[in-house]
């Protein structure tokens, strides 16, 4: 009978031991953390490209903004939310008599302000690690000129811890560079083309993205350099 009882109450040890394992897993022990976009130096760019047989346009902006809602161990299995947000009206062709045509009779800035971008699902969960880009798979709901779509585009991404690499970027700051290239068919967004002032403009835009999230981290001790460009020779 003793013996019977020194094995039941191991057999309710282990058992405890157990759901505490499980307790220390769950999602509610997740910590989110918040990656911000929006460089005050401008140097994230938004472009879109329009190559229509009789020339080849090229619009940019620096004008980006938004957050990557992450938790901190970087695992992208766990919840994660993301948005973004592009003034229009910020949009240089390199002409300005261009420019003016561009936000006031094609995008129509004044009504429609900006193109958003909200994440709803991510392909291939897994974790970001240091200094490695990878290639991932997004859709979201894409907005431009007041009409929503659904858009699934390819994203790379790469994580950089703060270490004395990411300090000429952002002092002080984790970060994740983010990089996409999709299109854009004008007629998903109703968006007439004035074939008048616009009869140079293809009906699809190539869209491409290069912005950099960062978050401040509390301090900790260094993390290994790894210089910014690395990551981009092994894509």
């Amino acid at each position: 009978m003793k013996k019977l009882t020194r094995c039941l109450a191991a057999s309710a040890f282990a058992v405890s031991l157990f759901a505490v394992s499980l307790f220390a897993v769950t999602p509610a022990d997740a910590k989110p953390v918040t990656f911000a976009v929006g460089d005050a130096k401008n140097r994230d760019v938004v472009s879109f490209t329009s190559d229509a047989p009789v020339e080849l346009i090229v619009g940019k902006t620096s004008k980006i903004n938004g957050n990557v809602v992450i938790d901190e161990s970087m695992d992208l299995s766990k919840p994660i939310q993301a948005t973004f947000a592009v003034d229009l009206a910020s949009v240089d062709t390199g002409i300005e008599l261009r420019n003016e045509h561009m936000r006031d009779n094609f995008l129509e800035t004044a009504k429609y302000p900006k193109a958003t971008f909200t994440l709803k699902t991510l392909s291939r969960p897994g974790v970001l690690k240091v200094g490695e880009r990878q290639r991932l798979t997004a859709t979201g709901d894409f907005t431009l000129h007041g009409k929503t779509v659904s858009k699934t585009v390819p994203v790379d991404v790469t994580y950089f811890k703060k270490c004395a690499g990411t300090e000429t970027k952002m002092p002080g700051c984790d970060l994740i560079q983010i990089n996409t290239e999709f299109k854009v068919p004008f007629a998903d967004h109703g968006i007439k083309r004035p074939e008048i002032v616009f009869q140079k403009l293809a009906d699809t835009v190539i869209v491409k993205l290069g912005a950099t999230a960062y978050y401040k981290a509390s301090p900790k001790a260094a993390a290994p350099s790894v210089p910014l460009k690395a990551a981009a020779k092994k894509s």
